[in-house]
């Protein structure tokens, strides 16, 4: 048995041991071999003294200290013994996250370059601060908010969309004001069409049974026709009728396939604080295949107004005719008054999310040889541009304009809705027509 002296002896013995391990270890002591580097920052972002000092990611060492000398914030580096550090190492506060905690990255540089050695200095690289950096944003943001508050020749940016919005709202319920008036006339001729539809097929029916008994001798007619002159007279009035019947049921059928589209493009160009608009119908006729007719520059405000040189030529007119074939839009005319041909690309047009993207070049005036606000021009103009669509009916992106000769950077707007009613009125114009040029042949 153990006397009380030798236990409490070995008590007070085991106590000091735990009492030296636990300072050991909380004051991060080590007996590893380390030599010291010296990095000087102009901020080092609240990087604390023990944090770990890493190389590609690796924990190599500790900060010892941080000092303020010279203006400058010097850390001192305890990196282990037998690591190499090149001398154009570059050296960064890093971060475990955004607001985690701070560590002294290390990337490694090149052999070429030589090794650090104990006590060597290196200049480190400064850190982005978040707060700045953040504040800088809340900066831009604010530049842009100005910008579209600010007065222009034709009043602010946001006040010009919301103009522009009322002046849609008022062309559409003059449409269909439009509409109304004529919709009970509309009703009564499609009414009236589809009877003749239904009529046009009975008599094609009737006039298959009565070629297909004509080909026969039974009966008083067969025998009457058994004479092959009558014969054939009958067989060529009768083919007559059904081809004039099939050309009428086309035409009737044109009424429906039209499909109209009213587009407006709005353009901001911030050298002149100026915007232009564009407006037309997208008239197809039939899948694929479509009509361009409108107006460019409309309205334009009169160059004295503007803040900068503004060299587009106001109120031009646009004349296309179009094919859409896959994720190709390509279109051949008038663009702006001039002839020109414009092709629209959707590379991912099968994508459900890539399809709201497409990129837009077009080239026209290719003969141009005149002086704009006293600047002479002699390129072709080239735009280019890119358009992401929100939804079916409204699209934003940004444009390059001209850019062979005064190359101008636009905001772009579009906006673009389907029109059944004019479709309609295009189709009665068509089987108007036909009817008429029917009648002249009389």
């Amino acid at each position: 048995m153990f006397s009380l002296e030798a236990k409490v002896g070995a008590f007070v013995v085991t106590g000091l041991a735990l009492m030296g391990i636990a300072i050991f270890l909380l004051g991060d002591y080590t007996l590893e071999k380390r030599y010291v580097l010296n990095a000087t920052f102009h901020d080092v972002a609240n990087l604390n003294k023990n944090a770990p000092v890493k190389l590609s990611g690796v924990e190599i060492g500790q900060v010892k200290d941080i000092e303020l000398r010279d203006g400058l914030a010097r850390v001192v580096l305890a990196v282990r013994k037998g690591v190499v550090i090149y001398k154009d190492a570059d050296f960064t506060i890093g971060s475990t996250g955004i607001i985690g905690s701070k560590y002294l990255q290390i990337d490694q540089g090149h052999p070429s370059s030589g090794e650090l050695h104990n006590n060597d200095t290196v200049v480190g690289s400064d850190p982005v601060s978040i707060e700045k950096a953040l504040a800088k944003a809340l900066n831009s943001m604010q530049a842009i908010m100005n910008t579209l508050n600010e007065e222009g020749p034709r009043g602010s940016l946001a006040g010009n969309l919301k103009e522009t919005v009322a002046n849609l709202r008022e062309m559409t319920a003059n449409l269909n004001d439009l509409i109304e008036t004529t919709k009970p006339n509309m009703e009564k001729a499609m009414a009236r069409t589809d009877a003749i539809t239904d009529k046009l097929d009975q008599l094609l029916t009737k006039s298959n049974q009565m070629m297909a008994g004509l080909a026969t001798d039974k009966g008083a007619v067969g025998a009457l026709l058994h004479d092959e002159k009558v014969k054939s007279d009958v067989k060529e009035t009768i083919a007559s009728v059904k081809e004039a019947a099939s050309t009428a049921k086309d035409v009737f059928g044109r009424i429906t396939q039209f499909r109209v589209f009213w587009n407006y493009d709005w353009r901001y160009e911030g050298a002149i604080k100026g915007s232009h608009a564009d407006a037309g119908l997208k008239i197809y006729p039939r899948d694929k295949r479509y009509y361009y007719l409108g107006g460019s520059n409309l309205m334009n405000v009169s160059d004295a107004t503007r803040h900068g040189n503004d060299y587009t030529q106001a109120n031009r007119v646009d004349g296309l005719m179009g094919w859409e074939w896959g994720p190709l839009d390509v279109a051949v005319g008038s663009i702006r008054s001039a002839g020109g041909a414009r092709v629209t690309v959707t590379p991912f047009y099968k994508d459900s999310i890539g399809k709201h993207f497409s990129l837009l070049a077009q080239g026209y005036d290719f003969g141009r040889n005149r002086t704009i606000n006293s600047r002479k021009f002699t390129h072709p103009e080239w735009d280019f541009g890119v358009m992401a669509r929100i939804n079916r009916f409204f699209g934003i992106g940004a444009r390059v304009e001209d850019v062979q000769e005064t190359k101008r950077g636009q905001a772009w707007a579009n906006v673009m809705f389907e029109d059944q009613d004019i479709a309609y009125l295009f189709g009665m114009a068509t089987f108007g027509a036909a009817g008429t040029k029917g009648r002249s042949k009389k």
